[in-house]
């Protein structure tokens, strides 16, 4: 479903952690190939939140101006409040935008730039994917991990964080860009 480049990429975020594979064994992803080629996912760091999404507008306005519907690409963001801000900042340059709801389809005949938690792009898939805010103490999100109660429950709490991430990169069938603002996450650091 995504090219090997972007399935790369997404491996790399799970280096050093173990995860089953459900077989009685450790899945390490070796066996998986992508017959499909394509470019690096990119990673764009901005000082601001306002910067990032101004430069993610920017980059679907000139999609938009070349003739490319918008439906075909989704914003992934790993909470509902950050997805709100960046549908704000979209509208306000005049792009359009189809929040992928829990509890109904989305419809793929509505018009727009698609946004989804990362939790609600599980089972989709589109030609381009943006996960935006990558920041630090987002992802992996701060508060669950400040709310465990020892170490084991926040290194479970991590696995599942990145699991959250590697899903969300292999959404793409081509295209993945990762916006951070502030402090980029950890995890984007080391998967470089």
């Amino acid at each position: 479903r995504t090219t090997e480049e972007n399935r790369q990429w997404a491996v790399r975020l799970l280096q050093g952690a173990e995860y089953d594979d459900l077989d009685g064994g450790v899945d390490d992803q070796e066996v998986y190939k992508s017959l499909m080629r394509g470019q690096e996912p990119r990673v764009e760091a901005f000082d601001t939140f306002r910067a990032e999404a101004e430069a993610i507008a920017e980059y679907l306005t000139e999609k938009k101006d070349s003739g490319e519907a918008l439906r075909n690409t989704c914003i992934i963001a790993r909470t509902k409040s950050l997805l709100d801000n960046y549908s704000g900042a979209l509208r306000a340059a005049d792009l359009d935008t189809y929040t992928i709801q829990n509890d109904r389809a989305e419809d793929r005949s509505a018009a727009g730039v698609r946004l989804a938690t990362m939790h609600r792009a599980k089972g989709l898939e589109f030609e381009r994917v943006i996960i935006a805010g990558v920041t630090e103490g987002t992802v992996p999100l701060g508060r669950a991990l400040s709310d465990a109660d020892d170490e084991a429950t926040r290194e479970q709490i991590r696995k599942r964080e990145r699991s959250l991430l590697y899903v969300s990169v292999t959404r793409a069938k081509r295209e993945v860009i990762v916006t951070c603002h502030d402090e980029p996450s950890p995890w984007l650091l080391n998967s470089q």
